[in-house]
């Protein structure tokens, strides 16, 4: 799954196994400025474009239960 963050400037790309990876996007060009694992099975992103939050649906968290993972924006 995609989103986009176009005051930041930013591209998300969530993949089925878990990955995640975060590209600035600036006069047509692209730069990878993140990859991370998540957590299996989180392949859906959803960007605040006024916060800048990133929400991150699992499901399965650490207890087994259906999480909302939420990240605050890196400079």
């Amino acid at each position: 799954m995609l989103a986009c963050d176009p005051g930041a400037h930013r591209l998300y790309i969530a993949a089925e196994s878990g990955w995640l990876t975060t590209l600035d996007v600036h006069d047509r060009r692209t730069t990878v400025t993140g990859s991370n694992h998540l957590a299996d099975g989180a392949h859906v992103v959803a960007v605040d474009p006024d916060t800048h939050r990133s929400y991150y649906p699992v499901p399965h968290a650490g207890d087994g239960h259906p999480a909302l993972l939420v990240f605050d924006p890196y400079p």
